[in-house]
């Protein structure tokens, strides 16, 4: 008969455990032109990406799996749900990106009025693929994380291929 060794129990750590001194985090947002703190609330953590209550279990998953291939596990990845502003206009196609003070990591803001089921339809390569229109921003946006050399249109790019072709088609 097997015994239960509770010290082994102990040790193991879920991949999804917050621990009390990650559940919240300080993030600078303009606010009528001024730069605020605001603390946001964290409810889900996989691997080293964080998520704020509002985003779908699906985006999560299609996030953490971006972030492992592109080889960002060393930076904290924090995603939560605003206002994205490009010169003063509200946008909902675009994802904001602030490096945070004290090397805490990374956020990404992204638009409240995007939801997760919305579709674009994309040419790559002479056909047209149909694609979720948040997995194609923030996609893009982890690239120029990954790759700050990179342009925004190269990254959208292939962003765009990626999602239609998959990971292959751009050598990763």
């Amino acid at each position: 008969m097997l015994r239960k060794n509770d010290s082994l129990k102990s040790k193991v750590v879920s991949i999804h455990w917050i621990d009390l001194s990650e559940r919240y985090v300080v993030v600078p947002r303009k606010i009528n032109g001024k730069i605020r703190k605001t603390i946001k609330p964290l409810k889900r953590k996989k691997g080293n990406c964080y998520f704020t209550c509002t985003m779908p279990h699906a985006f999560v998953q299609f996030v953490y799996r971006c972030a492992k291939k592109l080889g960002i596990c060393e930076k904290v990845l924090i995603f939560s749900r605003g206002s994205v502003r490009i010169k003063s206009r509200t946008v909902t196609h675009a994802v904001s990106i602030t490096r945070l003070d004290w090397d805490v990591g990374i956020s990404f803001l992204v638009p409240l009025r995007l939801r997760y089921d919305r579709m674009v339809a994309v040419d790559v390569e002479g056909r047209e693929y149909s694609v979720h229109l948040m997995e194609l921003a923030v996609l893009g946006a982890l690239l120029s994380v990954r790759f700050p050399s990179f342009s925004r249109v190269r990254c959208n790019e292939w962003a765009m291929k990626i999602l239609a072709k998959g990971w292959k088609s751009v050598g990763m």
